[in-house]
């Protein structure tokens, strides 16, 4: 009967897991999929180079730059990425004062992420490189700290943020304009999930009950000494709710965590020319046999003209 009832937190956790991956290869090959965007020339473009970078230039400015190799600079997009998705930058500039709960609330999130992969390094070297990880070592000692550094301060820091915004969203009109109850729901979930959390934590500083759960997550629930989740109601919400945001985020709007690398590389930033023959010209022309379900006085669409047939032919004035 335990057996089962173990093996039922197991389940659930490979079911979450299973929900995340399928909803973020259903995000990715659906946004892979889209037309391509109507290709705004929008600046700065982060991936030119140093030179042009530095003032928000396009390799368009050159002479006979059609005949010239497009190349971009993977560093200046990093270097502009890291700070805006790690330290919120652009939101430091536009508004400090939601900065100031919304940066917690994210490194909590990151580090929770931190945290589950370095978990997931401790359980890996316990099943496969005992020798290499054993108890008293440095690297077992340097592992564990790293995981209860990253754990604490993410929690801290999490429970902080969340309810920060949560204050925010509920006091500041101009949030409340435009919160949705999504919103709402959403930051109550992670908030509770850091409050059980660190419940959990405060009887286990160390995370290994965690420890214990991946590596028999990792092993089927065979791995001795096997960590019992329903030991602790803390512990056993703790993994219901980790399972259960790990299936929900991708489904949500928060999924704009992973989903960013479209926005900037694949809109911002997507400056490529169009060729004869090249792909950009192929994605461009497969647009035009697209036929638009709106209209407006500069689009005389009826749901049976293609956009070449719309562009190929002259505007009528509506009265």
């Amino acid at each position: 009967m335990i057996t089962v009832l173990f093996m039922g937190f197991y389940i659930f956790t490979y079911v979450c897991l299973a929900v995340f991956l399928a909803a973020v290869v259903w995000r990715v090959c659906r946004q892979l999929t889209l037309p391509v965007h109507v290709r705004w020339e929008i600046y700065p473009v982060q991936h030119e180079k140093a030179a042009r970078s530095a003032y928000g230039g396009s390799y368009m400015e050159e002479a006979d730059w059609w005949k010239s190799p497009y190349q971009t600079s993977s560093i200046n997009e990093f270097k502009y990425m890291a700070p805006e998705i790690l330290l919120l930058r652009g939101l430091w500039k536009e508004n400090k004062r939601l900065w100031r709960v919304s940066f917690p609330f994210h490194l909590g999130l990151y580090l929770m992420l931190a945290t589950f992969f370095l978990l997931l390094i401790s359980a890996g070297l316990t099943l496969w490189a005992p020798s290499t990880f054993a108890e008293g070592g440095i690297l077992r000692a340097g592992l564990d700290g790293l995981i209860a550094a990253c754990g604490w301060i993410g929690l801290i820091a999490g429970f902080v943020g969340s309810l920060g915004l949560l204050y925010r969203r509920l006091t500041d009109a101009d949030l409340k304009r435009y919160a949705t109850p999504a919103d709402y729901l959403n930051l109550v979930l992670i908030l509770v999930f850091f409050l059980v959390a660190m419940a959990a934590a405060f009887s286990d500083p160390f995370f290994d009950g965690a420890k214990g759960y991946l590596a028999g997550l990792l092993t089927a629930g065979t791995f001795r000494p096997v960590y019992e989740p329903g030991q602790s109601l803390s512990g056993a919400l703790t993994i219901m709710l980790a399972s259960l945001l790990a299936a929900y985020i991708p489904l949500t709007h928060m999924s704009h965590m992973f989903m960013k690398y479209f926005l900037y590389h694949r809109v911002k930033w997507d400056d490529a020319p169009s060729r004869p023959g090249n792909a950009v010209e192929a994605a461009v022309l497969e647009n035009l046999n697209l036929r638009p379900s709106w209209s407006a006085k500069h689009v005389d669409a009826d749901g049976g003209k293609s956009w070449k047939d719309i562009a190929s032919s002259a505007p009528k004035e509506k009265t």
